[in-house]
This record gives structure tokens, sequence and C-alpha cells, in this order.
């Protein structure tokens, strides 16, 4: 006769920690970056054309990042060549996409930088095509493996892929706002880059602020007014746990704030559009925190 032993209080450490989060943040700094970047090149709107290699330089170096925080978070890194075997990659698998959309979006962009250096309008509209496919689907691959968590009442809406894709355009163009700021400060004048282009970069930074907020609000209804496990995770998780980052870090600093900031004649302001832009790229970290985390915490630690 078999025995088992049954142990109740056996500690269920976080999966996903710090480095997932920020992992999050920067896919999607960097998708929203090179949005920026596309602009001109893609979109022939000409004068974004001198911001396109700034954009994409930081939204390569950001994804460079990537692999590294991927493979240290797995414990034992050479584990993730498992998802670059065939034998091993499976199409069903959100994550094996993922594998492949990290490897081939930072090649896109490289590609699209040189035919941008050698300006060359036609395979720049082409590669840059190519990359903007790349950079949104790498993204939105980030919701949908969030969203399929049914143990994770947080993470599991239909919401997520679209909260990730707005989170990312916002935090994108604030970043590369502050980005082409601090360059403005060690060119000649005439190398620098208007502002007006960054006051209407603000702008756009705002509408996708007002969107963010909207899918915010169909969240905020689901989990108070939905079963009791979606009750419970937004009044233990959300407003007691991960009060911080859900509601001061993402909400009033990330989005309420340059919001105001934004909508008022303060924005006429060289100072307030940065700030504001600051805020945005620092809030949008917040919802990534909670997101990865707090998902996460119920399932875990409760």
């Amino acid at each position: 006769m078999e025995e088992s032993v049954v142990t109740y209080n056996a500690f269920h450490h976080v999966a996903w920690g710090t480095t997932i989060s920020v992992y999050f943040w920067l896919v999607g700094a960097s998708a929203g970056s090179f949005v920026i970047s596309s602009f001109g090149w893609v979109f022939g709107l000409k004068r974004y054309k001198p911001l396109a290699m700034t954009a994409s330089a930081t939204a390569i170096v950001m994804l460079l990042i990537v692999p590294i925080l991927l493979t240290w978070d797995l414990g034992k890194p050479v584990r993730f060549i498992y998802l670059l075997i065939p034998g091993y990659w499976h199409s069903t698998g959100p994550m094996a996409w993922g594998t492949l959309l990290i490897c081939t979006y930072p090649m896109s962009m490289m590609v699209y930088s040189y035919f941008v250096i050698k300006n060359d309008p036609t395979f720049a509209r082409i590669t840059g095509i190519v990359a903007i496919v790349l950079a949104l689907s790498t993204h939105w691959y980030t919701g949908v493996v969030m969203e399929l968590n049914p143990g994770r009442f947080l993470n599991h809406t239909a919401l997520a892929p679209l909260l990730f894709l707005t989170g990312a355009f916002i935090s994108g163009i604030g970043l590369m706002n502050v980005v082409v700021w601090v360059r403005n400060f060690f060119l000649p004048e005439e190398k620098k880059i208007d502002w007006a282009l960054i006051h209407e970069m603000a702008q756009f930074m705002m509408y996708g602020i007002v969107f963010d907020i909207f899918l915010l609000y169909l969240d905020f209804m689901q989990t108070t007014y939905g079963n009791q496990n979606e009750v419970m995770g937004h009044d233990v998780v959300l407003m007691q746990v991960f009060r911080f980052p859900y509601l001061w870090l993402e909400l009033v600093i990330g989005l309420i704030i340059p919001l105001i900031l934004l909508t008022t004649p303060l924005k006429r302001s060289k100072s307030v559009a940065i700030l504001a832009s600051l805020l945005v790229a620092v809030g949008v970290y917040g919802m990534r925190v909670w997101w990865v985390m707090g998902g996460q915490y119920l399932q875990s630690f409760y």
C-alpha cells in the first residue's frame, strides 16, 4: 500500500518577477519607439524623417536587453534553446511564436535602419512595414500570454493585448520625447529636432492616454461587478498589495497627471511636455508590475 504526504503550508514562489516586468516594459517601449521611426519612411510624414534613426536605434538597444533578461529569469539560461529547436517548437504555443518574434523583430529593424542610412525609400518602406508588423506582434503576443491564464483572474481578459499595445504606444512616445530632448542638448542648432514635432508627438500620446483610461475603466467594471474571484482580485490585489503600482504609479502618475498637463494651457510649455512624457513612460511600468506579479498573487500566495 502506497503512502503519500500532503503538505499544506508549502511556499509557492513567484514564477515571474521584476525581470519579466522590465522585459514587458522594454518590449512595449521598443515597439512604440519604432512606430515613431516609421512615420517618415513608411507613412510618408516627411517631418518625422529626422527622427527615424534615433527612434530605430533606441528601439533596437532596448530590445537587445530582452534576451538577457529572459535567459536570466529561466534560472538555467541554456534552456532557452528548447524554444528554438524544431522538435520542441509548437505552433499552438504563444511563447513559441514569441521566441520567433523576439529573434526576427530586431533583425528586421536593423535591415530597415540600413536602408534608411542608405536613403533608399523603396526598401526602407518595405522593410519598415515588415518591422512594424513584427513590432506590434511582439507586444501583442505578450498580452496573449498573460490573457491565456484562466487561473490568474486579473490577467484572464480579452482586453490584455489591447492594454499592452496601448501602453506600448504611449510609453514609446514618452520615451522618445525624453530621448530627443536629451539629444538636442548635444547637437548643433541645425541638427536639433524641432520642438513642434515633440509637441505633436505629445498630443498623439495624449490620445493614447485617453484610450488607455477607457480600457482600464472597462477592466475596472469587470473586476468590480464580476465573480467572486475577480472582485477579490480588485479588492485584495489591486487596492491593497499592489496599490502603489496600480493606483499611484499607473493611474495617477502615469495617466491622470499627464492627461491634465496635456489638456490644459500648460501643454504649451516645453518642460511640461517633457515632464508629461517622462511620467507616462514611468507610469506604464506600474501596469507591467501589477499585471505580471499581481496577476499571479492570488494563485501563488493567497
